[in-house]
């Protein structure tokens, strides 16, 4: 007798029909996605798509027009930004948003707030060894990689079972993109569950499980990641074919 079937992964977010607008302007039409614990899950597409207003309307730092955005099957379309976060929504929001005039230290404590007692860097810094030696430097004298470490080990303080990166290559050299790809996949291979938004699309169709390509406000592909990086419409449109 074969062996049953692995159980299907529980959807830990599912997005219906949302639609975020800036006055007259519909950023976002009507889209639906969803992310299944332990996926990475690439959000791609150009300058403009709607992509970072997505994922702030997931933060609840933009509020949408219409659609329900479920968490955990529970509805938290009105939940605030702070609720999202002590639930497991985590974002690194684009162009990091480290507190440049805090030390390293301090910005990483920051990232434990929502969490009891006293927290526990020690896995950052193992992580991250750089940011031991930095500890207490200024967090606006770091480079830009050494920044987006500080940013994911922030995050990742706060315990997400989902964390969500906006464009986490931006304004980076390419060997430290190589490096910042080659720790989200480690953490991704750890068990983490990530919501990527990233303009490398050809770096992030690598290394999601599954993808949406999103055009104008709304989705014009979606499959698993290693169809749509041979798609003959993503190659053309993204990766230089």
């Amino acid at each position: 007798m074969s062996a049953p079937p692995p159980p299907a992964a529980q959807c830990l977010l599912q997005v219906d029909h949302l639609r975020v607008a800036y006055g007259h302007v519909e950023a976002v039409r009507d889209i639906c996605l969803e992310v299944r614990t332990g996926e990475m899950v690439a959000l791609v597409g150009a300058n403009g798509a709607g992509k970072s207003t997505t994922l702030m309307t997931l933060s609840g730092l933009v509020r949408p027009r219409s659609g329900k955005i479920l968490w955990e099957g529970q509805d938290i379309t009105h939940w605030s930004p702070h609720q999202r976060v002590i639930g497991g929504l985590v974002q690194v929001a684009e162009g990091r948003a480290i507190l440049k005039t805090l030390t390293v230290l301090e910005n990483l404590q920051l990232g434990a707030f929502t969490q009891p007692g006293t927290p526990n860097i020690t896995p950052i810094f193992e992580r991250f060894p750089i940011l031991r030696q930095r500890a207490h430097q200024l967090a606006g004298n770091l480079s830009g990689g050494e920044q987006q470490m500080l940013a994911l080990g922030r995050a990742l303080l706060s315990q997400p079972k989902l964390l969500m990166l906006d464009e986490p290559s931006m304004g980076l050299a390419p060997l430290v993109v190589r490096d910042i790809f080659a720790i989200l996949r480690e953490i991704h291979e750890q068990g983490m569950t990530i919501l990527l938004v990233e303009q490398n699309v050809r770096q992030a169709l690598r290394l999601a499980d599954r993808a949406y390509v999103m055009e104008t406000g709304t989705f014009s592909l979606s499959g698993p990641a290693r169809e749509l990086v041979d798609d003959p419409r993503v190659i053309a449109a993204y990766l230089g074919g």
